[in-house]
C-alpha cells in the first residue's frame, strides 16, 4: 500500500500561508491531487536516496497529467527529504504509479529510507485539514537573505495554535527554488496564523525579494 501511495505521492504540499488569503489550487473543478511524500533518511544513505529521487523526478515530469514533480531537502532537518508532486486527476496518478520508472525506483528508495509518510490532498471543496505549499523563487543574490527570513518564519509559525507542521524545503534540482510546507487543523487556525505579527512582519519582506505562489489543498478522505 505504501508503494502505491508514494507514486501517488509526492503529493501535496503544505507550504506556508504566503498570502493572508491563499488561492485555490490550479484545478477549479477540484480534481487536482497533491502528494507530499516525506522521507526520513540517515546520513549514510542520503546521497543515494537523492540520486534515485532525482532520476524519478526526471522521468515523472514527462508523465501524462503531471503538473509538478520535485525532490526537496528540509532546511531545518538534514534527515528530512520530500518528494513533491501534483497531478491533474486520479487517472494520471494511477498511470504514473504503474509506470516502469515508478515501479523500479520507488522500491529502491523505500529500501534505503528509514521511513516514508505519504500524504494525499485534493482541491475539492470540503472542510478538513488544510495543506499549503508555497513555492518560492528568489534571485541568486537574494537567496541567502530569503532563507534566513524564511527560517525565522518557520520557527515562529510552529508555535501557532492549530499548526500541525511547518517547514522550509529547498529544491535539489532548482537551486533558486524553495517551498514553504505547512499543515493546519482547519481554516480558522490558518486565518489566525495569517493575521499573526510574525506573519504580517516577515512575509512582506520575503515577497519583496522573491516570487511566491500559494497552493491550498484539503486532506483527501
Amino acid at each position: 500500500m505504501k508503494k502505491l501511495f508514494l507514486g501517488m505521492a509526492i503529493l501535496l504540499a503544505t507550504g506556508m500561508a504566503c498570502n493572508p488569503k491563499p488561492q485555490q489550487t490550479e484545478d477549479e473543478g477540484g480534481n487536482t491531487i497533491r502528494i507530499n511524500c516525506l522521507i526520513k533518511v540517515n546520513a549514510e544513505n542520503r546521497d543515494k536516496v537523492i540520486e534515485l529521487s532525482k532520476e524519478l523526478v526526471d522521468s515523472s515530469l514527462m508523465d501524462l497529467g503531471n503538473i509538478d514533480y520535485d525532490v526537496l531537502a528540509s532546511a531545518t532537518d538534514p534527515s528530512a527529504l520530500m518528494i513533491y508532486e501534483t497531478w491533474e486527476d486520479q487517472s494520471s496518478l494511477d498511470a504514473h504509479s504503474a509506470s516502469s520508472h515508478f515501479t523500479r525506483l520507488v522500491p529502491q528508495i523505500q529500501e534505503l529510507a528509514e521511513s516514508m509518510d505519504i500524504q494525499q490532498f485534493t482541491g475539492k471543496e470540503t472542510e478538513g485539514v488544510i495543506r499549503l505549499n508555497c513555492p518560492v523563487e528568489a534571485l541568486e543574490e537574494d537567496l541567502d537573505t530569503v532563507i534566513v527570513m524564511a527560517q525565522e518564519l518557520v520557527e515562529y509559525s510552529r508555535q501557532d495554535e492549530g499548526n500541525i507542521n511547518y517547514d522550509l524545503y529547498l529544491s535539489l534540482t532548482h537551486p533558486k527554488s524553495m517551498l514553504f510546507f505547512e499543515t493546519w487543523q482547519n481554516q480558522d487556525a490558518l486565518d489566525k496564523h495569517s493575521a499573526a505579527d510574525h506573519f504580517t512582519r516577515i512575509v512582506p519582506q520575503i515577497q519583496d525579494l522573491a516570487d511566491m505562489e500559494v497552493q491550498q489543498f484539503l486532506l483527501k478522505n
